[in-house]
C-alpha cells in the first residue's frame, strides 16, 4: 500500500486498486497477465506531488504508472538482479530518483531520464547483500514549507541493515554521511526507520528515528555549512518490541508492538497517551509473497523471520490520518485537530477545561497536538482566537441561562458562581 492524496492497494495477482480520499475507487492499474507475468505486486511508492506511482514485483520487474490518467510510462526489467522480489520502493526528494532494496539485500539507485521520445531509466547498486542484509531504506521527504532548507541539495536516504546504521547522499554525488553500528538486539527484531521535521529553538531540522527491538534512538540532523552533522538527541526504552513506528506529526509517535498492539507516544515526555488493539485489522504482513509460487529466490533464516513480522507497507501517516492495510479491508484513524479538543469541551460545557485546554496549547505544553503551525507566534496567534471564542461562548451560555424570576439576588448568585471559573 502507498498513501498520498490518492490511496493505492497491490494485489497478489498483479492489479493494482487506486482510491480517492472518499474511498472511492478512481483507477484500476495493471492486469491479471501481469500478475502471471511478474508475480505479486510487493512494493508501492507514490512522488511527492502524486502524479507517479511506483510498482514492484514479486520477481523483481518494476513499473512506472501516471497515477493520474493511470497510463503505464516505462517497464523496468534490468533495475536490480532478475528472481529478486522487491522488498520496497521509495521515490527521493528529487522526483528523477528513486531507491529500492530486494530480497537478496541489495539496494539500488533508480535514474529516470527522458531523451527525445525515448523514456529511460539508469541503475546503480549502492549496498551490496554479500556484505550484509539491508532490511530497511528509507528518504528523507521534504514538504514545499522546507524545501528552502540546505539539506535538500543532499537527496538523503537512511538504511538499515543487521548491524549498522547509514544515512547516505545521492547528490551531489554518492555519500556515506553517517555510519554507525548499534546495539544488540534480538536477531528477529525488526529494524525500522522513520523521518520528521522538528522545531527546536525557533529552527527547524530533520529528526531520524531509529528503533529495533525495544529502543528508540532520535538523531538530529544539522546543516554547519557544507557539513552534516549526526548527533543522538535522546533515547526511549519502552516495555514492549516495536515493529512499527510512524510519526503523527513533530511531538507525536504511533507504535506497533509484536501484538499488534497501537501506542500513542508523546516524544518530549515519553509518556503513552492512547493506545489501541490492531488484531481485529489482520495488518498484511511483508512475508506474504515469500510462500506463494513465484517467489524462488533464497533468503537467510533471519531476514525471512523479520519479514514474517514486519508491517512497513501497511501503515501509512499522511495529512493527519494513519491507513491500517488489513486483509480484507482498510482502515483510518486520526487524531482530533487542538480546535476540535475544545470544541467538544465546550459542548460539555466544561468551559473552564477548554480554556486550561487553549492555554496547554498556547504554552506548548499540550500532548498529541494536531493541526498547530510549528512557529511559535502563528501558533499563539490562532490558539488566543480561539480562547477569546470560547470565553464568547461562555458568556452567552452564562446569560441563557441566567434566571427569569426571582429576586435580584437571585441573579447576584447566578453570575457569582459563573464568574468563579
Amino acid at each position: 500500500m502507498a498513501v498520498s492524496d490518492l490511496i493505492a492497494i497491490g494485489t497478489l495477482h498483479g492489479l493494482i486498486l487506486i482510491f480517492d480520499p472518499k474511498q472511492a475507487l478512481k483507477l484500476c492499474l495493471g492486469s491479471t497477465a501481469h500478475g502471471a507475468q511478474y508475480g505479486a505486486i510487493t512494493a508501492l511508492t507514490f512522488n511527492n506531488d502524486c502524479t507517479r506511482l511506483l510498482c514492484g514485483f514479486a520477481k523483481g520487474q518494476i513499473i512506472v504508472w501516471d497515477s493520474g490518467t493511470g497510463k503505464l510510462l516505462r517497464t523496468i526489467t534490468d533495475a536490480h538482479p532478475p528472481g529478486s522480489a522487491v522488498l520496497s520502493i521509495k521515490f527521493t526528494v528529487d522526483p528523477t530518483l528513486a531507491v529500492c532494496n530486494d530480497s537478496s539485500s541489495n539496494v539500488f539507485e533508480l535514474h529516470f531520464k527522458r531523451a527525445i521520445g525515448t523514456k529511460t531509466c539508469e541503475s546503480r547498486c549502492l549496498f551490496s547483500g554479500t556484505k550484509s542484509e539491508v532490511c530497511c531504506i528509507e528518504p528523507l521527504q521534504i514538504c514545499d514549507e522546507f524545501m528552502a532548507h540546505p539539506v535538500a541539495q543532499y537527496c538523503l536516504f537512511a538504511m538499515v541493515s543487521l548491524t549498522k546504521l547509514l544515512v547516505v547522499g545521492l547528490k551531489p554525488s554518492f555519500n556515506i554521511l553517517y555510519r554507525s553500528p548499534y546495539g544488540k538486539a534480538q536477531p528477529s527484531s525488526v529494524p525500522v526507520l522513520a523521518w520528521q521535521f522538528v522545531w527546536t529553538q525557533e529552527r527547524v531540522d530533520p529528526v531520524l528515528a531509529f528503533c529495533r527491538g525495544s529502543k528508540i534512538i532520535f538523531f538530529h540532523l544539522n546543516c554547519a555549512g557544507d557539513q552534516i552533522e549526526f548527533a543522538s538527541l535522546m533515547e526511549i526504552d519502552l516495555q514492549y518490541e516495536i515493529i512499527n513506528l510512524k510519526w503523527v506529526n513533530s511531538r507525536t509517535l504511533l507504535l506497533q508492538d509484536g501484538l499488534d498492539k497501537l501506542h500513542v507516544i508523546d516524544r518530549e515526555s515519553c509518556e503513552e497517551l492512547d493506545s489501541h488493539s490492531l488484531a481485529d485489522v489482520h495488518l498484511v504482513r511483508s512475508c506474504s509473497y515469500f510462500d506463494s509460487s513465484e517467489s524462488k529466490q533464497t533468503i537467510s533464516p533471519t531476514m525471512r523471520e523479520i519479514q514474517q513480522k514486519a508491517c512497513y507497507q501497511s501503515i501509512w501517516t499522511y495529512g493527519g490520518q494513519t491507513v491500517f492495510l488489513g486483509a480484507k479491508s482498510v482502515h483510518v484513524i486520526s487524531l482530533k485537530v487542538w480546535h476540535e479538543r475544545i470544541d467538544f469541551l465546550v459542548k460539555q460545557e466544561q468551559f473552564s477545561e477548554a480554556l486550561a485546554l487553549g492555554w496547554a496549547f498556547h504554552e506548548g505544553t499540550a500532548k498529541a497536538t494536531v493541526g498547530l503551525p510549528g512557529e511559535n507566534q502563528k501558533k499563539k496567534a490562532l490558539v488566543k482566537d480561539k480562547m477569546v471564542d470560547v470565553i464568547l461562548q461562555y458568556i452567552q451560555a452564562t446569560l441563557k441561562s441566567c434566571p427569569q424570576h426571582g429576586k435580584i439576588q437571585v441573579m447576584e448568585e447566578h453570575y457569582q458562581v459563573h464568574s468563579k471559573f
